[in-house]
């Protein structure tokens, strides 16, 4: 059996954490190389966390490469 490169956990709280963040914080704008920095991660890793927040509705795309929270049901 191949062994897992990733940590899994610690991947799961980084994307808990970054969506946490938006939620509660409706002003944040991201970029890929926001969270890149941000998050300490590599560019591919960061395009992918945001790729999940976009397919996931939590954010939408303002102008081309920068995203906010999209509105969200029940919250202000």
């Amino acid at each position: 059996m191949k062994e897992e490169r990733r940590n899994i956990r610690e991947r799961s709280a980084m994307v808990q954490y970054v969506i946490k963040s938006v939620i509660d914080n409706p002003s944040v704008t991201l970029t890929v190389e926001t969270l890149h920095q941000w998050l300490n991660v590599p560019l591919a890793g960061a395009e992918r966390i945001l790729a999940k927040l976009v397919a996931s509705g939590l954010v939408r795309e303002v102008h081309q490469g920068v995203w906010v929270r999209a509105a969200l049901p029940g919250i202000a």
